[in-house]
């Protein structure tokens, strides 16, 4: 009797564990899809970082097109000429003299902040070959701090070109700054989702 009562708890033990060990596995993303989601967000870190170098690299080559615009915002010509709108700003507005100076300051903040999203790529990508919570999580804290100080130039621009009203005659280039703040709160997003979870960390 006693042998009989003691054969459902010896197979019963070795159930359970096999149980808890599918549910953890149930619970822990496949190291393939981890991979694939950091792969997402490297490539897309990777693009919007590519297009704000050549930004930098043509401000770089072609200073003059945004020199012209510069000083068609800071002197306010186009509204000077306006009898009606935007008269009360003209007060605000600048000497043309300070329009290239002001562009060298802007493409020196632009090649370090391109400087910051290349290092944040490179930590993505490490992460990517070798994935691991600490390696993403580094990658992670070096991306957000190239998208905030990416988030703060054009917030700049935005926030200058309203006082000076850019928006009254410059409308297409008041769009780009908002479509680039656009794009940084949406990569902001991507690379700040967990590609880990909770198990996960635990375990290394």
């Amino acid at each position: 009797m006693s042998m009989t009562a003691e054969e459902p708890s010896m197979t019963a033990a070795p159930a359970r564990d096999a149980l808890r060990a599918t549910a953890g596995v149930a619970r822990r993303r496949p190291a393939v899809a981890k991979r694939s989601f950091i792969l997402a967000q490297t490539f897309g870190l990777a693009g919007i970082t590519a297009w704000l170098t050549l930004i930098a690299i043509n401000n770089i080559n072609d200073p003059g097109t945004n020199v012209a615009l510069m000083e068609q915002m800071l002197t306010m010509r186009d509204i000077a000429a306006d009898d009606v709108r935007g008269q009360g700003l003209l007060w605000r507005a600048w000497s043309d003299d300070l329009a290239r100076p002001l562009l060298y300051g802007v493409i020196v903040v632009q090649v370090a902040i391109v400087a910051l999203m290349w290092r944040s790529v490179a930590s993505f990508t490490r992460a990517l070959l070798a994935p691991t919570p600490a390696r993403h999580a580094t990658a992670v804290g070096q991306a957000n701090v190239a998208l905030v100080a990416f988030m703060g130039l054009f917030l700049l621009f935005l926030i200058g070109g309203l006082w000076f009203g850019y928006w009254m005659f410059m409308g297409p280039v008041q769009g780009v700054h908002f479509t680039l703040l656009g794009i940084a709160f949406l990569a902001m997003l991507l690379v700040n989702q967990p590609a880990f979870v909770r198990e996960d960390a635990e375990e290394e």
